[in-house]
Parts: structure tokens; C-alpha cells; sequence
């Protein structure tokens, strides 16, 4: 089930000050549990993050590549957020929630729209809703984990002032982590990925031309991580490389598993 939809450049609003994230620090990682078996059912829900280039399919090639199960699911729409998501009166909301109480779920991961998760209305228009979805997902039997996605690679002004990629990433690193802790949830920490590749391999772009989307090399490095987090195993030595170059490939699941397996 995959509802797609037009391409979204997303902006932010009103980032608030924040002391910058040390990406290359070590960092711990809340694990599952229980830990993914060989075929967990996984949904996906989120916007344009997700469905360019299909980070769903690349982490379902990952997954059988490693002899994993495929029973991964996607809904996305773009612009859209988890307001929308948590409304049963939306259209998409509603096919959300009657797919959350369909069918049990092992893990359902959560992407929020950039734009909210960098305002400084996150606690109203991004963790309440966080919170009624989990919920639902919790109700449903499934663990829920949060997509830490990237910041713009160019970084966005606000009135007079310019936030780079790293000062944004700060924000919605410090976001996502909030939220996760509160609600005992798993967080795949993606955009702390692509800080990390863009200090080790600064030759790999990340970035699709329009400096808001993943390139291809992007999401696989984002399906990577999320493989890392769910199944705990490093992704090194995966076969499927997403028509990427093996030297490529190979480096960007080195970054996943360096940034989550210990």
C-alpha cells in the first residue's frame, strides 16, 4: 500500500538556538525489544523523505540480501506530517489507522515533515502527535521508531540570520532524540549518518540536486541505517547496492554500522 505523491522542497521556521550536536561523538542507541526476528512486519510512514528513491524497496533488497524477510510496508504522501497522519478525519490518516488496527505491526517508523521538526511550534505540531501514533502503534502490538532525517545541505535562513546544515541538523537531532526518549522508541539516525559520511567521504553526495531530497547514494545510506537499527547487524557485506558502486556501497554501510553496531 503506496500512496505517492508530488515532490516537497521543505523550508523551516523559526529554528530555535540550540548548542551544536558533536556528530562524530559516540552516541547510544536505544535497541529493540524484543530484538527483529527474520521476517518482522515493518510499516513505513512518512512524506518525500521516504518514497524518493524508494528507502522502503532499498531496505527491503538490504534485508533479503542478508536473509531477512521482506514483509515491509509503505504510506507516504508528500508535504505531509504526523498531524495529518494522526487525523482520522484525513483521508490518508484514516487508511493509516485502519491499518494500524487491521494488523499487528512489529515496527512502524515514523517520519516527520523537516519543516515541523525544526519549528519552534515542534512540542505542539510535532510530539503530540508523535505521541496519539504511538499509541496506536503500541495498541497495535509494534515498536515505534522515528527516521532522524537530514537537514537541508545548504542550511535556510530565518529573518536575518543563516543556520548551515550542521546547525539544523543540531535541531532536528535534538527533536527526534527528545521525542524518542520520552516515548521509550526506537530512533534510526539517519541524518547523523550523513554528517558522519560528509566528514569521512565528503566525495559522496548525498544530496538529489535540489538540496532537500536524498540522492541515491542518500538513501541508501538512510535504508542502511534503519536495517542496523531494526535487526541490529551491521549491513557491511551487503550484496545489494542499490545501482550504486561497490567502493560506494560498501563505505556507506560502514557508516551505518560503525554509527549503531558496538
Amino acid at each position: 500500500m503506496i500512496l505517492l505523491s508530488a515532490l516537497v522542497i521543505h523550508g523551516c521556521q523559526s529554528p530555535e538556538a540550540s548548542e551544536p550536536v558533536d556528530f562524530q561523538a559516540e552516541m547510544e542507541w536505544r535497541i529493540p525489544d524484543p530484538a527483529a526476528g527474520e521476517k518482522p512486519r515493518i510499516l513505513f510512514v512518512g512524506n518525500s523523505h521516504i518514497f524518493y528513491n524508494n528507502l522502503s524497496g532499498m531496505f527491503v533488497q538490504i534485508a533479503k540480501s542478508l536473509g531477512k524477510g521482506d514483509n515491509v510496508y509503505e504510506l507516504t504522501k508528500g508535504y505531509y506530517t504526523l498531524k495529518k497522519f494522526a487525523n482520522p478525519e484525513d483521508a490518508v490518516g484514516a487508511k493509516l489507522n485502519q491499518v494500524l488496527t487491521g494488523k499487528p505491526w512489529d515496527f512502524v517508523i515514523l517520519q516527520e515533515n523537516t519543516s515541523v521538526a525544526l519549528s519552534d511550534q515542534v512540542e505542539e505540531e510535532m510530539f503530540s502527535y508523535a505521541r496519539i501514533l504511538d499509541e496506536e502503534i503500541k495498541a497495535s502490538g509494534g515498536q515505534t521508531a522515528f527516521l532522524l532525517t537530514w537537514a537541508p545541505k545548504e542550511g535556510a535562513k530565518k529573518g536575518l540570520k543563516h543556520y548551515d546544515c550542521s546547525d539544523l541538523q543540531s535541531i532536528l537531532t535534538k527533536n527526534y532524540i527528545d521525542i524518542a526518549d520520552e516515548l521509550n522508541a526506537l530512533l534510526i539516525p539517519a541524518g547523523v549518518g550523513f554528517m558522519r559520511c560528509m566528514e569521512k567521504y565528503p566525495e559522496i553526495e548525498l544530496w538529489d540536486p535540489d538540496g532537500q531530497h536524498p540522492s541515491p547514494a542518500g538513501t541508501y545510506l538512510a535504508a542502511c541505517t534503519a536495517y542496523a537499527v531494526i535487526f541490529q547487524e551491521s549491513p557491511k557485506g551487503c550484496s545489494f547496492t542499490g545501482n550504486l558502486e561497490e567502493e560506494e556501497a560498501g563505505k556507506l554501510q560502514e557508516i551505518a554500522a560503525e554509527l549503531i553496531i558496538k
